[in-house]
């Protein structure tokens, strides 16, 4: 019993935070989602292909960042979602930062599915790098 209770607990803590970071990500002019227990999907609306181009949109999957939120050295974490080596290959994690610093990784996601000289986050708050 104790611990089917830390489970649900965990799960509540990493649903908790998944939305934090989807509001964060939000607030920063990026398209985000909750996709399972604890991970985030994150995309740059400047980023996805013309809808009326077929073509493109068969070929480009976009810009889009997965997180997930595991544990870390005893706390959890935000771990980015990095694909593997080839298709085959199961995706790499890395860790990014504590799940409680949700600006820091909604900082961090943007970063990453910044488009320079567009309407992007970072191109909105007049950051050019």
């Amino acid at each position: 019993m104790g611990d089917e209770v830390r489970t649900w607990a965990a799960d509540v803590v990493r649903q908790s935070a998944a939305v934090a970071l989807v509001a964060d990500l939000e607030r920063r002019g990026l398209a985000a989602e909750v996709i399972d227990h604890g991970a985030v999907r994150a995309r740059n609306p400047v980023g996805e292909p013309d809808v009326g181009d077929p073509r493109a949109r068969a070929l480009s999957p976009g810009l889009r960042q997965e997180v997930v939120c595991r544990t870390h050295r005893g706390a959890l974490w935000w771990w980015w979602v990095w694909s593997g080596p080839d298709r085959r290959a199961l995706s790499e994690l890395e860790p990014l930062c504590p799940a409680a610093n949700t600006a820091f990784a909604g900082e961090r996601i943007a970063r990453v599915l910044a488009v320079p000289f567009a309407s992007s986050p970072d191109a909105a708050s007049g950051e050019c790098e």
